[in-house]
């Protein structure tokens, strides 16, 4: 095993269920914020992982396993993330700089989204960097574990049923080998690289929307049909490989309510199993990760169901039959097939105004999922705030953009990305035949590159209000 410290006792786990934030340094070596750090991990990158940051700052805490991670624990606070919302708030209206700052004392996930992105750069943080930051802010309070969540995603033709974040490997390219060597491999060398690390509570959500588009999407899109064994051997991988690290917690990405609603959970229950039992059994991850960088509501507290007569026309245009509607309901659902694990929901965008005489989720089609406009900011991050859910988590940084606006950008970027349809203007044909509008903002950079006008707006409408 990767980690084999000395554990000493923490704080007992029934102590407390309040989040507790690191806190941040707000000098002026603060990063760049027009550069990309991303939610889909986007960070221009060289390959200097070599640490500049002093982590001798006092003793060392040690690290002992728990259950659930975020229980008792401190939660890292980014710096690069504090630094694009210094740069929206001089932009923003005065009313909203007090809003702008609770976010900015947010902990967010930090997207490892390319083989780079290890690394960082001069202007960018990489994944040492952050580990040693987060040495720092333990190390400021010593008594309390803290817990640092990165997202490991960078599987060879990812994002097979979409564009906006396609990434740089692919399979016809000697993607898997590179993936395997050049990304799983080094991440989990970092993480076991110093005995500092072994005291953090390393949470990583590995590979979002990947095994559900095995679900849902084999039929509809051939380049799917191609990933799927990719898919499956690249993440029985990662889970093999990153369990070694014996201060990780694992939790892979398993979609959202509006995705595998309907009576998809049972399939998606199997294909998680063989995946996992591939990796070397079920109990390597902590648990599942759902609604990352979504926009599912977490608790729906308008039930057309009850009065199905009544509401037929929003329960067939709009729920299109799923019963599954919120993410509360959905976790329930997938706890039946996964008792023994828990669940982080990404409540970052999550805010919808709450209303009992329809639903709270005002988009027009639930699959809508790019820059979605009158979203807000959601419920804090916190500890066990539900049976069976770990945390509620900002896993997508609010202000980070789903997807590049320009139509005209249909040639993929050097970090893989190009303009989808669902990101534009234009009405997009759905499954039923029938042109949906996208709700999708105008003006927005590519994936994970900051969107002041979105960020502006999720302040605005964040509930409950910052």
């Amino acid at each position: 095993m990767r980690h084999l410290l000395a554990a000493l006792p923490l704080l007992a786990l029934g102590c407390s269920h309040s989040l507790t934030t690191a806190t941040r340094d707000t000098g002026d070596d603060a990063a760049d914020p027009d550069v990309d750090t991303d939610t889909d991990g986007d960070t221009d990158a060289d390959t200097d992982s070599d640490s500049d940051t002093d982590t001798d700052t006092g003793p060392a805490p040690t690290f002992e396993r728990v259950q659930n991670p975020y229980v008792g624990a401190r939660f890292y606070v980014s710096d690069e993330y504090a630094a694009k919302i210094e740069v929206s708030k001089a932009k923003a209206p005065s009313s909203l700089h007090a809003a702008m700052d609770t976010v900015a004392a947010q902990p967010t996930a930090v997207w490892l989204d390319r083989i780079a992105a290890i690394a960082g750069s001069d202007e960018v943080m990489g994944l040492r960097d952050h580990l040693d930051a987060a040495v720092v802010q333990q190390r400021a309070h010593p008594d309390e574990p803290l817990l640092v969540t990165f997202v490991v995603y960078d599987l060879p033709d990812r994002d097979c049923a979409a564009r906006a974040s396609n990434g740089e490997l692919k399979l016809e390219a000697d993607g898997m080998r590179r993936y395997k060597e050049e990304y799983i491999d080094v991440i989990a060398d970092v993480l076991a690289s110093d005995e500092a690390y072994g005291a953090l509570r390393v949470v990583l959500v590995v590979e979002p929307d990947s095994l559900p588009n095995l679900v849902t999407n084999l039929d509809s899109h051939a380049a799917c049909r191609v990933a799927e064994p990719a898919y499956k051997e690249g993440i029985a991988y990662a889970v093999s490989q990153l369990s070694t690290v014996d201060n990780a917690y694992i939790y892979l990405d398993i979609a959202h309510s509006g995705w595998l609603g309907w009576d998809h959970q049972e399939k998606a229950a199997a294909l998680y199993r063989g995946v996992l039992e591939d990796a070397g059994g079920a109990s390597l991850v902590s648990g599942f990760a759902t609604n990352v960088s979504n926009y599912s509501t977490l608790d729906e507290r308008f039930d057309p169901y009850g009065d199905i007569n009544g509401n037929m026309d929003l329960i067939v245009g709009f729920y299109e039959w799923n019963r599954m509607i919120d993410e509360r309901t959905f976790v329930d659902r997938m706890r039946t097939f996964f008792p023994d694990h828990g669940f982080v929901i990404d409540t970052g965008r999550s805010g919808w105004p709450t209303r009992s005489d329809g639903p709270m989720d005002l988009r027009t089609h639930r699959g809508n999922w790019c820059n979605v406009s009158d979203a807000g900011i959601g419920e804090r991050p916190q500890p066990a705030p539900a049976p069976g859910v770990h945390a509620y988590v900002w896993i997508k940084p609010p202000g980070e953009s789903d997807g590049i606006a320009d139509p005209s950008a249909t040639d993929p970027n050097d970090e893989g990305k190009r303009f989808d349809p669902m990101c534009g203007g234009a009405d997009v044909t759905r499954e039923k035949g029938q042109p949906v509008p996208t709700d999708a903002l105008p003006g927005a950079p590519h994936a994970g590159h900051w969107f002041h006008e979105q960020f502006v707006m999720l302040v605005d409408n964040a509930n409950p209000p910052l």
